[in-house]
């Protein structure tokens, strides 16, 4: 082999291994910022849906009759900084006293009975609220709800609000938050009062407490205020609390007092009478009771 021969055998193996080089040192940098971009980039916020739902019975017989009958449900999802919460529900009572009724004569007679019960209290509701956090204090609220309840004086009750809050304490066992928000209600009377609008803004304060007492046992809070813009003596309040002990995993006893207080409450028609207690035949109308109290036990199943 001449020299000129043994030198381009040479010059070949060195450009080969010089290009393996080059080639090696530039893989280095660009497998090393793969793995930085794999750690910078954040996984995927991971969606987790909750369920629960709740029945509250109570049936009585004899002398009297009472049957209650309580079904409510809701779902809520998480991810991200969002948050969907979806409930619905119905309460219905029907109460009535036992009617017996002798057939024949003073000696001889047989005795008949009979019940007829008849919607004591009736109660349902659908809500939605999305709550999109900012931060870790703040953040932007948004939601719907209906409402039927014709013994507090009105078929309906739509209400729209939106506005925005802060979050005081979060951690594992405590959430204490504060919502703060306008309002758009329209609410459809059973006794329409020709004096007072349908449709009306207003602003709305609410604080949620939420305080896990033991293993087992979870209390929750909830305090709404709703003044009306059109009629500043028309402010509402709404408390809900509500205490639930976990039987296992999936099922809880779950105990509720709400108090609905309404300054300006719907007009109901009452029977006039004249001072010695004689019928007139006519009616009046009448304000209903500000305050209305429901305390409900109830069988929670969360899945």
């Amino acid at each position: 082999m001449t020299s000129f021969a043994r030198m381009e055998v040479r010059w070949g193996a060195t450009r080969g291994i010089m290009l393996l080089l080059v080639a090696a040192a530039a893989a280095a940098p660009v497998a090393s910022l793969q793995e930085e971009l794999q750690e910078e980039l954040p996984e995927e916020a991971e969606t987790v849906w909750s369920y629960n739902a709740e029945l509250s019975l109570l049936f009585t017989s004899g002398n009297s009759t009472v049957r209650t009958f309580g079904l409510g449900g809701g779902a809520r999802r998480e991810w991200g900084g969002g948050e969907l919460s979806l409930s619905a529900g119905g309460l219905r009572t029907e109460s009535g006293t036992t009617r017996r009724i002798a057939v024949g004569t003073p000696d001889h007679f047989t005795v008949t009975s009979d019940s007829d019960p008849e919607p004591t209290a009736e109660n349902y509701f659908a809500r939605g609220e999305f709550e999109r956090s900012f931060s870790d204090q703040v953040h932007l609220t948004a939601g719907a709800g209906w409402e039927r309840n014709t013994f507090a004086g009105y078929e309906s009750k739509l209400s729209l609000v939106g506005g925005i809050g802060n979050t005081w304490i979060d951690n594992e066992r405590t959430r204490l938050k504060s919502d703060y928000g306008i309002t758009l209600t329209s609410q459809n009377d059973v006794v329409v009062d020709a004096d007072r609008s349908s449709t009306f803004g207003g602003i709305r304060v609410s604080t949620n407490f939420r305080r896990q007492l033991t293993e087992t046992a979870n209390l929750e809070s909830t305090l709404t205020l709703d003044e009306n813009l059109t009629d500043a003596s028309d402010l509402r309040a709404d408390l809900a609390n509500s205490l639930a002990v976990d039987i296992n995993s999936s099922l809880a006893v779950k105990t509720g007092l709400r108090l609905a207080w309404d300054n300006v409450p719907a007009l109901t028609r009452a029977p006039l009478e004249e001072p010695a207690g004689t019928p007139t035949g006519e009616t009046v109308l009448v304000p209903r009771h500000k305050l209305d109290s429901t305390l409900t036990i109830a069988l929670v199943a969360n899945f």
